[in-house]
Order: structure tokens, then C-alpha cells, then sequence
């Protein structure tokens, strides 16, 4: 194996201490790492061969070879290393809602259907936290819609940069949104 790595310009360490977990491996186990993670958690998956796996499990003598690996620490890995780099600015809009969720749903759906790439928290968090994640989104503004806001039938639309705010009917906003295809906050 490890002349078969060399052949192919692979790097490879041997290390004679490897526990992969599960003790149906026979002779050979392997795992991958990341130098871009943390030493503690490089992982990226592995595996080795089961050449009695078959033979334990009752079946005819089948020699076998086999890996595993998360999604969720290959995605790490491509976020460390700027393999997958995100847009500059994913969403243009957030909408923070603090009334129970359905009003960020249909405003999210109207401003998508103005071709405005619109986002919002999905898990009833506070005003606080949504704003924490609109900041994160990238969006240059935020939608708001709290109860007063609501049964006044308004939104309050955040410049996040600045941090300033106005008020305006949620239906003059989407109007607009149809017409421009744009959302914009006073001043910008």
C-alpha cells in the first residue's frame, strides 16, 4: 500500500498507534486529515480494510475495504481553506421577525419573487439574535416586523451599517421592492 501511495504522489504518515473506532478492521487502517483545522479535530475521515467482516457477520469469506466521513467537517475544511469561497454578499435583505414567524415567511417569499435575495432566522429568536444574524448575513439591510409594527400593518427598515432605521407601510415597501427590485433603507 504505502509503495502504491508513493507511486501515486500522495503524502502519507505511518503511524503504527491509528485507532479507528471499530475493531473489524484488519491490517490496514487510514485516515484523512486537514492541516487547515485544529490538531484536536483534523479528521477528515477514514477507514481500512475488513477482510473477516464478512466471515463474522456469517456470510462466505469476503476481503473488503471501506472509509467514512462527515459532510459537515469536509464544509469546515473548504470554508478553512477558501476552497468554496461564499459571495461578498449572499442576501440584501434580512428580515427580523418577532411576531411568531409567518409574516417573515411571506415577507421573505414577496421579496424573492422581486428577485431580491432575501433571508431570515428560521427559529424564533430573539429580536437581539436576529439582528446578530442579519449582521452575519452580509445584508445591508434589515426588515423588521414586531408586533406594533404588525398591527399597524408597517415594517421598520434598518441601514445595518449605520445603524439607522425608518418607518414605512409593509405594503409601500413591497411595491416598491416589485418596481425597483431593490430594498433600500433611508439614506442609502
Amino acid at each position: 500500500m504505502c509503495s502504491g501511495l508513493d507511486a501515486a504522489g500522495v503524502a502519507w504518515t505511518l503511524d503504527a498507534h491509528l485507532v479507528r473506532g471499530l475493531d473489524y478492521y484488519t491490517r490496514t487502517t487510514f485516515e484523512f486529515t486537514a492541516a487547515a483545522l485544529d490538531a484536536a479535530s483534523n479528521g477528515l475521515g477514514g477507514g481500512g480494510r475488513y477482510d473477516l467482516l464478512a466471515e463474522a457477520l456469517g456470510g462466505p469469506p469476503t476481503p473488503g475495504v471501506g472509509f467514512g466521513s462527515g459532510i459537515e467537517r469536509l464544509l469546515l475544511t473548504c470554508d478553512a481553506e477558501g476552497v468554496l469561497p461564499a459571495t461578498a454578499r449572499d442576501a440584501e435583505v434580512f428580515v427580523v421577525d418577532t411576531t411568531g414567524g409567518e409574516v417573515a415567511r411571506d415577507l421573505v417569499l414577496a421579496l424573492r419573487r422581486s428577485g431580491i435575495r432575501a433571508a431570515r432566522s428560521y427559529d424564533r429568536r430573539s429580536m437581539k439574535a436576529q439582528l446578530k444574524q442579519a449582521d452575519k448575513s452580509g445584508a445591508p439591510v434589515a426588515v423588521i416586523v414586531g408586533p406594533a409594527e404588525l398591527e399597524r400593518g408597517d415594517v421598520v427598515l434598518r441601514d445595518l451599517a449605520a445603524g439607522t432605521q425608518t418607518t414605512e407601510p409593509m405594503a409601500a415597501l413591497l411595491e416598491r421592492a416589485a418596481a425597483d427590485g431593490a430594498v433600500r433603507a433611508a439614506g442609502t
